[in-house]
């Protein structure tokens, strides 16, 4: 479990917390013409709207596996708490 909160959290930090500006972008990329973007140093239009979704699409993708793996934590716990009175009675057995 470790190891995926340290991906979920290194992609979080590679990918930012800006995702209501990657739809800006989109916008803002959509209701410019070519001539705009060409002074902005935007030579794709199309593929720069394809990097902004994959980014956002990344975002969304990290988001649900963080709660995965949130509820799979839960589910663990839940399960070693149920257990943990077994382990006790049969621990003084294997240590005699």
């Amino acid at each position: 479990m470790e190891k995926a909160r340290e991906s979920i959290s290194a992609t979080n930090e590679e990918l930012g917390d800006m995702p209501v500006a990657d739809n800006r972008i989109i916008k803002f990329l959509n209701s410019r013409n070519w001539y705009e973007l060409e002074e902005l140093g935007v030579a794709d239009k199309i593929e720069t709207i394809l990097q902004v979704k994959k980014v956002l699409t990344k975002k969304i993708l990290n988001v649900q596996l963080e709660e995965k793996c949130e509820n799979m934590e839960l589910i663990v716990n839940r399960f070693f708490n149920k257990i943990q009175p077994l382990i006790k009675k049969v621990s003084p057995l294997y240590l005699s």
